[in-house]
């Protein structure tokens, strides 16, 4: 879905129309089913028409048999038809077929082996129809066209059979717009009134004899509906109506009216999505760009309140007293704030102060002690308190409380680490910075602090023994949230653990200390010594207090200094 269809969807209109779509939903299936119940109710007409004419059919079928069995049962009691020779049969016969005329086509007797006896009319030799006749039962067998036979079993020793043809064109109601159809048991169909036989016979033929009344469609692709039923004596009765006509008119009708549906939602759908723009739409805009105008310090103005709804003027007024109340509460915050820089600068500044007096009070302490040992444990205790001194300083003087620019203080810093050890600017140590204008959080920049206070005092006491020059390059560099820190010299190379200097034996305790700030960092340290030693570290910048402290991870016993001077 694109974005302007996702966002008129999202919107008012949009959420109006839905809701209206779902309120529709329930009366467009009503008339859904009504029309459909409408299109149903013509087929069920054509289905019921084709199961009264089935059943009229059906009826006169039966009276027709009835007539039929009983002037048969008459003719096989008459002793001048039944006891007569042939001769006199014959004449007896005719008689009686003049009086039959209109039901019976022909009439005749057939003795008890199947010869006949005497007939009047057209009748055909028997043949496998006649076993039937041992049922002593009424037998119907299809004749020639539009006729069927009838036979019934004479009683007495003569034995034999009374049988007759009658005409089908009695049975078919010439007004009713259907086909009959009869099939006898041997599956033979014969037509009734000039009708033709399509499909649905065929498909009926070889269905359940007692299928009832329903739809198909012929080999010609027309709807038909036709009904089927087993009659007396073994056959079936087949009554079909073409109701493609009457179907066409009926999907027309189906159509016309689920188009109309559609076009009146579809109407209902358009005025009720210009409605809600007029009487909510607009309004809410209204109020949305009073709302982005406003700026801080200036009275909340959403417009005249005409034409607005009274839930969206109710709205504006909140607003308003919001705006009101923030405007309140973002002074009262400012004046917080400001008292907080102002505390905040006065304790790094006593801090500053504290450490100052610390590192002098270690330095008139180291004076005092004659054990050179000592004296170099109280100095670099000095230089630490003294670097943390530093960064407090920077962290009150440039305003910002919470993160120092790393340019200023490295040369701040390692400038003073030299002046500590006696060594002046442009002398045998010669120092190099390059660091950007970074402003890093404090909590990070107290770990690099004495990193660099640890590696910068450890190269200059001990990189470049006897009076040797050299140099010591302090790099700070950054790639994205990404920083490195690479504090190198080209002296003698700086041994782990305890070694003799020309200074005094060294402990080894530097190194450990830069690993456990470079561990409370998060970072990677590299340590190598290659034409000097050379400290590479990898960290993430965190640019703010409340990130550090997530991120900090604990500490070992290694870092217990780092944690305590943070």
């Amino acid at each position: 879905m694109t974005r302007p269809a996702l966002r008129l969807l999202l919107g008012v209109r949009g959420r109006v129309a839905l809701l209206l779509l779902f309120a529709a939903i329930p009366l467009m299936m009503l008339a859904v089913v009504i029309v459909w119940q409408n299109y149903r109710m013509v087929a069920d007409k054509a289905l019921e028409r084709v199961e009264i004419a089935r059943a009229a059919t059906e009826a006169r079928y039966q009276t027709m048999l009835d007539g039929a069995g009983r002037a048969l049962d008459g003719l096989a009691a008459d002793p001048a038809i039944a006891d007569a020779s042939a001769a006199a049969c014959g004449a007896a016969l005719a008689r009686a077929h003049a009086l039959l005329s209109s039901r019976f086509l022909a009439i005749g007797v057939y003795a008890a082996d199947g010869t006949p006896h005497c007939r009047s009319g057209a009748l055909p030799d028997p043949d496998s129809w006649f076993a039937a006749l041992r049922a002593h039962e009424l037998t119907t067998r299809l004749g020639g066209e539009g006729q069927i036979l009838v036979a019934l079993p004479r009683a007495g020793a003569a034995g034999g059979a009374v049988a007759a043809s009658l005409a089908l064109a009695t049975l078919v109601d010439a007004g009713s717009g259907v086909q009959t159809w009869l099939v006898d048991v041997a599956g033979n169909a014969v037509p009734l009134g000039g009708g033709r036989a399509p499909l649905p016979v065929a498909a009926v033929r070889a269905a359940d004899p007692g299928i009832g009344t329903l739809l198909t469609v012929a080999a010609d692709g027309r709807p038909y509906a036709f009904a089927s039923v087993v009659l007396p004596g073994g056959a079936r009765l087949l009554v079909t109506r073409d109701i493609g006509a009457e179907i066409d008119a009926a999907r027309g009708v189906l159509w016309r009216r689920l188009a109309g549906l559609v076009l009146l939602l579809g109407a209902g759908l358009a005025a009720v999505a210009l409605g809600a723009n007029v009487a909510l739409v607009r309004p809410i805009k209204r109020l949305s760009a009073a709302v982005q105008s406003w700026q801080p310090g200036v009275a909340f103005d959403p417009g005249p309140p005409a034409g607005m709804p009274l839930e969206v003027q109710q709205l504006a007024r909140s607003f308003a007293q919001a705006f009101a109340a923030l405007a309140e509460r973002e002074h009262q915050l400012g004046l917080a704030v400001e008292q907080q820089n102002l505390l905040m600068q006065e304790i790094h500044h006593r801090v500053k102060n504290n450490l100052q007096i610390i590192a002098s009070l270690l330095n008139l302490q180291a004076s005092r002690i004659r054990l050179p040992e000592a004296r170099r444990e109280f100095a670099s205790a000095r230089d630490r308190i003294r670097a943390l001194a530093t960064l407090h300083r920077h962290l009150y003087v440039h305003g910002d409380l919470h993160t120092i620019n790393m340019r200023s203080f490295l040369h701040e810093l390692c400038d003073q680490l030299l002046a500590a050890l006696g060594e002046t600017a442009g002398g045998r140590i010669h120092l190099e910075i390059e660091a950007p204008a970074l402003q890093i959080s404090s909590d990070q920049a107290v770990p690099m602090a004495l990193i660099v206070t640890e590696a910068v005092s450890n190269a200059a006491k001990y990189a470049f023994p006897d009076g040797r020059h050299g140099r010591i390059h302090v790099t700070l560099s950054t790639a994205g949230e990404e920083a490195r820190l690479v504090i190198q010299d080209d002296g003698v190379g700086i041994p782990a653990g305890p070694a003799e200097t020309d200074t005094g034996m060294r402990d080894g305790i530097g190194i450990h200390l830069i690993r456990g700030f470079a561990r409370q960092l998060g970072g990677r340290l590299d340590v190598t010594q290659h034409d000097g030693t050379c400290y590479d570290l990898h960290l993430r910048l965190r640019r703010d207090r409340a990130e550090a402290l997530a991120q900090e991870p604990p500490l070992s016993n290694s870092a217990g200094y780092a944690k305590a001077s943070s």
